[in-house]
């Protein structure tokens, strides 16, 4: 008698509709959807308050689908496929808002977060550089292999973790724990870990540097291990070559950009970085 229905009956519904929709990504092999009319900025970066004024999200074309949902209707929104997604775009155009959006998605929102219908896989974890942090009987010899100082990365161990290390124990923690999507922002990794390109690969030669950057494993993790990757990039168009699926913010409105950036790419036939298989 302490509750009141019409509330509990909204908070049942919208719950309902959520769960419908973590469904629907499984069946139609998406990694998130966005409702159409969403608003994603925060108040602040220490508030969960919708943003006012913001501008609400809008799919391109390209991505929208349609969910039938068993108690609000039908909404449209962006689907994003298993793959690789790169969300480009300038500075303070929204690239990270929408990550983090996504990022939320792996929980349920209530009523007035203006993100209730963002769902994402909710095995996705983001993976970022954490200098300082401590790692315990881990293996990254994928990423990082043959130190100078001999230490195992088969079984690493550190108190210190440096920015690269740090990253690649995150990424196969999050391995071992289930993850089936990576969720990376340029701004928070580590850039050897991340990217090497071709000057640097003729100075220093493979066989002196210790990292295999991401980049060269990120194809041969979807295809053989089903996971999939959404990275926001800003300074470096290396993962460019490598994705499913390029989306662009411009203004805070999001744009399919594949074709155009397929049609700039086939000017440089050269940059294709090397890609592993054989994911250990």
């Amino acid at each position: 008698e302490s509750y009141e229905k019409k509330v509990l009956e909204e908070v049942m519904a919208l719950s309902i509709d959520q769960q419908y929709i973590r469904e629907e990504l499984k069946k139609r092999d998406l990694v998130t959807f966005l409702a159409d009319g969403s608003i994603l900025p925060r108040e602040s970066g220490i508030s969960e308050r919708p943003l006012k004024d913001a501008v609400p999200f809008l799919s391109p074309g390209s991505l929208k689908v349609e969910m039938d949902l068993p108690y609000a209707g039908t909404i449209t929104g962006m689907g994003i496929p298993k793959g690789i997604t790169v969300i480009a775009g300038g500075g303070y155009h929204g690239k990270s808002t929408l990550l983090q959006a996504i990022q939320s998605g792996v929980y349920n929102h209530i009523k007035g977060d203006g993100r209730e219908y963002v769902i994402t896989d909710d095995t996705a974890v983001k993976i970022r550089a954490e200098d300082g942090r401590r790692i315990c009987n881990t293996d990254i010899h994928m990423f990082i292999d043959h130190l100078p100082n001999h230490k195992n990365t088969k079984n690493f161990c550190t108190e210190n973790a440096s920015g690269s290390t740090s990253q690649a124990g995150n990424m196969i923690e999050a391995l071992e724990a289930g993850a089936n999507t990576f969720l990376i922002d340029e701004d928070t990794s580590a850039t050897n870990f991340m990217v090497r390109d071709h000057i640097m690969e003729q100075i220093v030669v493979k066989e002196k540097e210790p990292i295999t950057p991401f980049i060269s494993w990120v194809k041969a993790l979807h295809k053989e291990k089903g996971i999939s990757t959404i990275i926001v990039v800003g300074s470096s168009a290396a993962y460019l070559e490598v994705a499913d699926t390029i989306l662009q913010l411009d203004f805070y409105q999001v744009k399919d950009i594949k074709e155009t950036v397929t049609k700039v790419l086939s000017q440089y036939p050269d940059m294709c970085t090397e890609q592993k298989t054989n994911v250990p």
